[in-house]
């Protein structure tokens, strides 16, 4: 028996010798025979593929409203028995279907490819699967123009094998989508330095070779890579169009539930929203069985109650259409979870937003390179509250500042995280903190003691903000004018690393319907007859939003006078009438002093007739002042009576062309963390607007043409304000109203004005 034992425990320590030999061997082939692979560094990028399958089709769901194209992008994998010069040759099957899985498309595409070799300092492609080192052939693409095709929604893949020694295919698919932005020259310079050098280099021979049209190509444009449906864990958030290896290779299987990229999410407190810049009708469609949204479409000049839209069911089934609407916003919300796809009757592209953030915490910040006195724009979203702290760093690294700020969190009711497996979460609302940074500043670092998404936005103090302002939709740059924005995104020095680490997400953000703000404040003319000699008096069409509570109508309040209004019921004078002869003759009559008959004749002359006792009075009678073309004009302003804002409201006559409008700020500003910023330099083109009608009362030259104010904010983040500078572009009709709180309202200059 001891024998027995003995040699039962020889064979069981003969055997785990033996299997610790066979393993071993099998380890130190696999090692020896993989092709070594360089340390990831912040100058490659890392994505993920997937492999093309010859049984079962690979497919891709997109937009086809915002898809111009698609770029499929594959690399050929061996064995290791190919020689670097020996072609292989393999095929790609790609069939396009319909919104209701009818063909449009099908067709194949045939590559032929090598392997990448080590020649002119570029790195051999691998794939490492399995532990297994396989080679992979140099990138081969081809293009399927979706502009030919409208009404495709949806993308097949299916491999085509022509040599046994073809190992597989991986693949990856992006859409040339368009841009936010519709400046590409301003998108262009939105851009980091080294994505603007990479897309130099693809596109020319080099940076003096640029051209415009080769930067609107570049940057009007966004190649997004899209992910294959049913597959989790995707990567498609990157820019990877002019990626390097090695890549990821992830394997799938279908048993996950994936969300439509391109498709809107909604449930109860998180809503969507689609903004119509001209009058159209929408078209969605719903999952069987789904909830119908509920959608209100909201006025963006507010002069209008939010009204709810109306749908009816199209010929195809779970897809419907809305009446048509006007330009404006359109909230979509659910009482439950749903996903709707969107497009508009005219196939006017449907945007979406997107912010790159980073998420730190204790296990990890963010840190930024930044020019000496740029301002910072810290945008902050946290579902927890949360300590955020901001350091500054010297040239050598030294800090020199310090701040802390408690940020509250709150979640966020329209924007959205959209994960790796295209489930959307819940993400906090976004909230802008503001930093002057001084002279000996190069590097900021952002911390935070509990989960927190930051994007950090930069700015010189001195630098341009340039936009239009007009009521109507603006399709096109007028006299070369191009919006500049006020602030462009930084790169973290550790996005590579963040990235890695699944620490960087794009957010999809929808525009909220403006909120309806309280009256606590009042606005009051500034008299400027000690400035601009020339003044003259106008009625102007000055609507009210609709939330704001009607008030007692003054004498410089007039409306339209029919034959149901009332006579006047004073002598006073109070009482006017004021008759719009012909487009460039207007006169101003106390009621007392005509007849009736005289009355009768008038109006038989006047295109339309105002009066200021009786009804509804949305005309506003004003002064206005004459400011010369590119004449400045500087307003001081005191101390103890430092207005919230200030509005300027500008006129033209005999002419509607565009104007541009400068506005100079001179304030001394508060140093440290700020929840505002007042820009001090800006440029606004402004376009005449259709709806707001005004007329000089002149006897002989009263055409006059409005266009939109400008409000100038006084932000929490000035001390003091000393001065606005202004001016035009050409020789326009002023007037300045000076917004105060409530309580020291006074009255009104024009009250005894005729």
């Amino acid at each position: 028996m001891y024998l027995i034992k003995r040699l039962l425990a020889l064979l069981v320590i003969v055997s785990v010798v033996f299997t610790l030999l066979f393993f071993g061997r099998h380890f130190f082939v696999w090692l020896d025979s993989a092709e070594p692979i360089g340390a990831s560094t912040g100058e490659e990028t890392r994505s993920n593929v997937q492999w093309l399958s010859s049984d079962k089709p690979l497919r891709f769901n997109f937009s086809n409203q915002r898809t111009h194209s698609l770029r499929i992008l594959s690399n050929a994998v061996f064995d290791n028995s190919i020689s670097f010069d020996q072609p292989v040759n393999y095929a790609i099957k790609y069939v396009l279907y319909d919104q209701q899985e009818r063909v449009i498309l099908d067709d194949v595409y045939h590559h032929a490819s090598k392997l990448y070799t080590d020649l002119d300092g570029q790195k051999i492609k691998q794939i490492i699967e399995n532990k297994q080192s396989l080679s992979v052939a140099s990138g081969q693409s081809f293009y399927l123009p979706i502009a030919h095709y409208p009404h495709a929604t949806s993308l097949e893949l299916t491999m085509i094998p022509e040599q046994a020694n073809l190992q597989g295919v991986v693949v990856r698919v992006h859409a040339k989508t368009p841009e936010q932005g519709i400046d590409p020259l301003n998108t262009w310079l939105k851009r980091p330095l080294d994505r603007r050098q990479r897309a130099t280099n693809y596109l020319t021979l080099g940076e003096n070779a640029l051209t415009s049209n080769e930067i609107s190509n570049a940057m009007a444009y966004w190649w997004q890579k899209i992910a294959p449906q049913g597959i989790p864990d995707i990567d498609f958030k990157s820019d990877i169009l002019y990626e390097s290896l090695p890549y990821n290779v992830l394997t799938y299987d279908f048993s996950a539930e994936q969300h439509d990229l391109g498709a809107y999410f909604t449930e109860e407190g998180l809503c969507a929203s689609v903004r119509l810049d001209e009058p159209d009708s929408l078209i969605f469609t719903v999952k069987e069985g789904a909830k119908l949204p509920h959608l209100m479409w909201y006025d963006k000049l507010q002069l209008s109650a939010p009204t709810p839209v109306s749908f009816a069911p199209t010929d195809i089934e779970n897809r419907y259409q809305t009446q048509l609407i006007a330009a404006g916003l359109v909230s979509i919300c659910s009482d439950e979870a749903i996903l709707t796809q969107w497009q508009t009757l005219s196939d006017t592209p449907i945007l979406t937003s997107y912010a790159g953030s980073y998420l730190i915490n204790e296990q990890g910040n963010v840190e930024f390179d930044i020019d000496p006195k740029s301002d910072l724009k810290l945008d902050v979203r946290a579902l927890e509250t949360s300590q955020l702290e901001v350091v500054l760093f010297d040239q050598t690294h030294t800090e020199i500042e310090r701040y802390s700020l408690a940020h509250k969190g709150d979640v966020s009711h329209d924007d959205r995280l959209i994960d790796d497996t295209t489930q959307r979460q819940r993400v906090g609302l976004l909230t802008s903190y503001y930093l002057r940074t001084p002279a000996n500043a190069y590097r900021v670092q952002i911390n935070a003691n509990k989960d927190a998404y930051v994007l950090l936005r930069a700015r010189y103090a001195q630098f341009h903000y340039q936009r239009v302002v007009a009521h109507q939709n603006i399709t096109t740059p007028i006299d070369q004018f191009y919006d500049i924005a006020a602030w462009y995104e930084l790169r973290a020095n550790n996005h590579f690393e963040l990235t890695q680490q699944a620490r960087f997400a794009n957010i999809r953000t929808f525009t909220p319907p403006a909120e309806v703000e309280p009256m606590t404040t009042f606005y009051q003319p500034r008299e400027l007859y000690t400035l601009l000699p020339i003044s003259n008096v106008a009625l102007a069409l000055s609507p009210d939003r609709y939330f704001i509570p009607k008030q007692p109508a003054q004498i410089f309040n007039f409306g339209l006078y029919t034959p149901k209004t009332p006579a006047s019921y004073s002598d006073t004078g109070d009482n006017k009438l004021i008759f719009r002869l012909s487009n460039t003759r207007a006169q101003e009559r106390n009621a007392s002093d005509v007849s009736a008959t005289e009355l009768k004749q008038l109006q038989n002359k006047a295109t339309a007739t105002y009066q200021n006792w009786h009804g509804e009075r949305p005309w506003i009678k004003q002064r206005l002042y004459q400011l010369n073309k590119n004449t400045p004009l500087t307003l001081n302003f005191d101390a103890q009576e430092q207005p919230m804002s200030v509005v300027f409201k500008l006129f033209r006559s005999r002419s509607a062309q565009p104007i541009e409008f400068n506005i100079l700020e001179k304030a001394n500003y508060k140093s440290g963390l700020t929840s505002e910023y007042s820009i001090a330099k800006q440029r606004v083109q402004l376009h005449s607007s259709e709806l707001l009608n005004a007329f000089l009362i002149h006897p002989k030259n009263s055409q006059l043409n409005s266009y939109p104010s400008v409000t100038h904010t006084v932000s929490s983040d000035i001390n003091k304000l000393h001065s606005l500078t202004i001016s035009a572009s050409e020789t326009v009709w002023l007037s300045i109203l000076q917004e105060y709180p409530l309580g020291e309202q006074k009255v009104r200059w024009w009250n005894n004005e005729y």
